[in-house]
């Protein structure tokens, strides 16, 4: 087997490149697509997070609406209680003054006003002696002031049943608010649960852009490698290239050089023993300066 000769290493070496720089080529594409396809991914989970996050700040803003109209509500329904402890204060007061009140008559209101128009008919009907009259007059002092409780008594009922319907009408509208703050309360929680939900979509979202992009970012650092590796070789190619043929002609150089001695050679020999040479041979000669 005939050794190697610098040929055919430059040969295999050129072979060799060629080869490495196709299959680098084919992995770039390779590559250009996967980014292509990663970068695409990435921008559109990116953009499915922004929107997702626009649906989050949208339930956010109607969960805020609805806690400010809760809020007003609840300071509305605080003022109401804040009505009612007056009047439950004065409702108590009044009961306790009526059971006073009423603690000082032993008969009712219409039993005490007739008895005093009989007491009068009696004085004015009857003859009485002083001493009689005095007694029934004492009586009827006494049950005027009776009637005077009674009076008062009814002006204090009055109002026990004024400060009542105040209360009937102060608990209804206290009950129809809290009825309006659960009612929105609820709401409001739905709407929570919701954003929260969609934050938790976001991360899902948020977590799949960033893989993405780091694939992304790892396949664009191969690619860039496979890059300087293929602008690296390209280079190689070139200078072997240029490397060969400066090989090639200093080889037919050396060819027609060697040639052109052997010519030169036969012919001074011939031109040595007087034999005829041709013009070719006599140009040889003088270009050599041997004639």
């Amino acid at each position: 087997m005939s050794k190697p000769t610098q040929t055919d290493a430059r040969l295999k070496e050129l072979d060799e490149l060629t080869t490495a720089i196709h299959e680098q080529r084919g992995r770039m594409e390779t590559l250009n697509e996967a980014a292509r396809n990663l970068m695409e991914k990435r921008d559109n989970l990116n953009a499915q997070n922004r929107k997702i996050w626009q649906e989050a700040k949208e339930l956010k803003k109607k969960r805020d609406e609805l806690n400010d109209e809760i809020k007003k509500l609840k300071e509305e329904r605080t003022k109401i209680y804040e009505q009612t402890t007056p009047k439950r204060a004065e409702l108590e007061s009044l009961r306790k003054k009526m059971d006073g009140l009423l603690g000082r008559t032993s008969r009712s209101e219409s039993a005490t006003i007739k008895r005093i128009h009989e007491l009068d008919w009696e004085i004015q009907t009857n003859p009485l002696t002083l001493t009689e009259e005095k007694a029934i007059i004492d009586q009827v002092k006494e049950l005027e002031e009776q009637a005077l409780v009674h009076k008062e008594a009814r002006t204090i009922r009055d109002r026990i049943l004024e400060l009542r319907a105040d209360l009937v009408g102060l608990r209804a509208t206290a009950n129809k608010v809290h009825e309006e703050v659960t009612n929105l309360a609820q709401q409001s929680q739905s709407f929570h649960e919701a954003m929260l939900a969609k934050i938790k979509e976001t991360e899902g979202a948020k977590t799949q852009a960033d893989e993405a992009h780091k694939q992304y970012a790892q396949v664009r650092l191969e690619l860039e490698e496979t890059q300087r590796k293929n602008d690296e070789d390209l280079g190689h190619l070139k200078v072997l290239h240029l490397t060969m043929k400066q090989e090639k002609e200093d080889e037919e150089k050396k060819r027609v050089e060697a040639l052109l001695a052997v010519e030169t050679e036969a012919a001074m020999k011939k031109f040595k023993e007087r034999k005829k040479v041709t013009l070719e041979e006599f140009k040889i000669l003088k270009s050599k300066g041997l004639i």
